[in-house]
């Protein structure tokens, strides 16, 4: 595992989180003159303190954020430098913000951002922080440089290749150029507000609550609660189960796209010939299936078998690498 992958990781699970990503082709517009680029930085900086995002709140930027330049000569260090807003205490939060940033790849893993193999996009430019947003489980924020960013989500595509063929899916990236884009993130803001499980017996309990869409095998549970408290096993598997919960959210039609979730894959036929009993697992049904779906979290696996009609996915084990015909 990362650096940053554990940074990410204790961010998310010891603290109630909110990643708010800047979207860096919002400032690809510069304003007209100085003060529509100190206007559309007030904007911003009243998302950033606004109450209602009562979780630890944690500023996701590009490197050279403060030279960014907003119109010309005036650029967002200079704006905090000269900040007068009549209530230091504002100043003080939005300042701290600032100084405590995050760049985008210490938030998410680089492999993700800038994998050769998947390509997140918007109107044919490579975007990153939107793309940031939605692997953090955070809200993107934006100046309002044109009307395109006036809205409460944005529609990116994410493209792979696969047999040769380019394919592509469509996200929602939830956003915000205004605080009134926030009324309509009210269930973001509940989740983020929701303290996390502590340990791995927590989080066994609170499966329900926390996965809604998600079934578990009986022996889950004690690959679960021998997780213990703060622990990469933990904040891997955490995340995994997170990652999972956030596609079936967003399943439209159709089978499962398995190139929609991030580091997952499913099983060779060597490794299912050779260790497919391995990855068979009984069901709360009584039947005993195949898992060869997995996602990859650090060194954690977890199995799980999709429901299409259902849009919902049954977690059949959760633990380190299983055997694969390599071995």
């Amino acid at each position: 595992m990362k650096w940053n992958e554990v940074w990410t990781g204790f961010w998310a699970l010891n603290e109630m989180t909110a990643f708010l990503v800047f979207n860096e082709l919002s400032a690809a517009t510069m304003s007209p003159d100085q003060a529509g680029g100190k206007r559309n930085l007030d904007e911003l900086s009243d998302i950033l303190v606004d109450r209602r995002i009562t979780a630890t709140k944690v500023l996701v930027t590009p490197p050279a954020f403060l030279q960014l330049q907003v119109s010309a000569g005036y650029s967002v260090g200079r704006w905090i430098g000269e900040y007068r807003h009549g209530d230091p205490d504002r100043r003080l939060r939005i300042k701290i913000l600032v100084d405590r940033r995050m760049e985008f790849s210490e938030c998410i893993p680089a492999e993700q951002l800038e994998s050769e193999d998947v390509e997140y996009g918007l109107s044919g430019e490579i975007v990153r922080g939107l793309c940031a947003a939605v692997l953090a489980d955070g809200l993107a924020i934006s100046l309002l440089s044109s009307e395109e960013w006036n809205v409460a989500s944005v529609r990116i595509e994410k493209s792979w290749i696969a047999s040769e063929d380019v394919e592509i899916r469509a996200l929602d990236v939830l956003h915000a150029g205004r605080t009134a884009h926030l009324d309509d993130h009210t269930e973001w803001l509940r989740r983020i507000q929701t303290p996390p499980p502590a340990n791995g017996s927590q989080l066994w309990n609170q499966r329900a609550s926390l996965f809604a869409n998600l079934d578990f095998c009986a022996s889950v549970e004690d690959q679960l609660t021998a997780l213990g408290g703060d622990g990469r096993p933990f904040r891997s598997a955490m995340r995994g189960l997170r990652d999972l919960q956030s596609y079936c959210e967003s399943w439209s039609t159709g089978g499962i796209d398995i190139h929609a979730l991030n580091n997952a894959s499913g099983e060779s036929a060597p490794t299912l010939q050779m260790y497919g009993e391995e990855r068979t697992f009984q069901c709360p049904d009584g039947q005993y299936r195949l898992f060869e779906w997995h996602v990859k979290r650090g060194d954690t696996r977890i199995h799980f078998f999709d429901f299409p009609a259902q849009k919902r996915l049954l977690v059949g084990y959760v633990g380190g690498h299983l055997r694969i015909s390599s071995q």
